[in-house]
């Protein structure tokens, strides 16, 4: 990324296209703004930005078909955002659903919250491929998982370090999410050990498909993945866990021959809401993870007692 990244802004109405431009030229954006959702795919060819934030309105949501539109190009390593109205609770709901996994933005986040958002990402991005770039260079298994291929458990501390970093200096949120299969030791006796691993690698996969591209997947122990959220808030949570939960209850993982419906047991943590070392924020991510799996276990036990 330049000393001046560029921004794609795509904005059918004009007084709110002005104020986005202004606000992230203002925060050392280069800002190309567009009000015609059909120029997306030949602009994004000549100018190839750094970053593309895309207005959501209904009842058409082009902007959903600009990002099939743009992954279809290859661009997956831009990062995209949906720049959503709050007070329209349709417009959140088709872009947690149908959105492609894309992370939404509120349209009233307070001052320059927004460039901050996307320095962030930006800079994590850039921090992830020359990661990339240099584990390839030397060896990956110092970087990745080698039954899943996703990141290890010390590359996301590393990277951990690095947000809580940033964040430190220039500000803005960032979240730590753990989950693992529910009922994963259970499955492993019933259908062995090599399906059990089968089961990791389809949810390392079914989790690349579902976040960003800038969130950080990782496995950490044996069945529990964590992902690196940057510019994630608290608020913006359960949003996303519903994502992950929904995505994961629409795929199907195939047993000899039949599907199985695969749960996810989930858990995340936000800074600055919660402080503490890398390795801290990632234990208290997978302690709410493993609450919640002793949640589930008493509602069972409570509906047996009920019956």
């Amino acid at each position: 990324m330049g000393l001046q990244p560029t921004a794609l802004v795509v904005e059918p109405r004009a007084e709110d296209l002005e104020r986005t431009r202004a606000l992230l030229g203002e925060a050392g954006f280069r800002v190309v703004p567009l009000t015609r959702f059909e120029a997306v795919a030949p602009i994004f060819e000549v100018i190839r930005p750094d970053v593309v934030v895309l207005a959501a309105h209904g009842p058409e949501f082009a902007a959903v078909a600009v990002v099939r539109r743009l992954r279809q190009m290859g661009a997956a390593p831009v990062p995209v955002f949906y720049l959503v109205d709050p007070d329209q609770p349709e417009a959140w709901r088709f872009c947690l659903e149908k959105g492609l996994g894309v992370d939404m933005v509120p349209r009233t986040l307070p001052g320059n919250e927004l460039a901050l958002r996307l320095h962030s990402v930006l800079r994590l991005r850039d921090e992830v491929l020359r990661a990339k770039e240099s584990g390839e260079a030397a060896t990956s298994s110092a970087l990745h998982d080698e039954l899943t291929g996703v990141y290890n458990r010390p590359f996301l501390l590393a990277m951990l370090a690095q947000e809580a970093r940033r964040s430190e200096r220039y500000g803005g949120p960032f979240s730590v999410m753990a989950c693992a299969p529910q009922g994963y030791r259970a499955f492993c006796k019933q259908h062995g050990e090599a399906m059990g691993e089968r089961l990791l690698v389809y949810t390392a996969v079914v989790l690349g498909q579902t976040v960003r591209e800038s969130d950080v997947v990782a496995r950490v122990s044996g069945e529990e993945f964590a992902l690196l959220l940057p510019a994630m808030e608290e608020d913006a949570l359960p949003g996303l866990l519903a994502r992950i939960a929904t995505r994961f209850e629409l795929a199907r993982f195939q047993v000899e021959g039949k599907a199985l419906k695969i749960s996810l047991l989930l858990g995340a943590v936000s800074f600055p809401d919660m402080v503490g070392t890398p390795a801290q924020l990632l234990s208290a991510a997978i302690q709410e993870m493993r609450r919640s799996r002793d949640v589930r276990r008493w509602d069972v036990g409570m509906s047996r007692l009920s019956v």
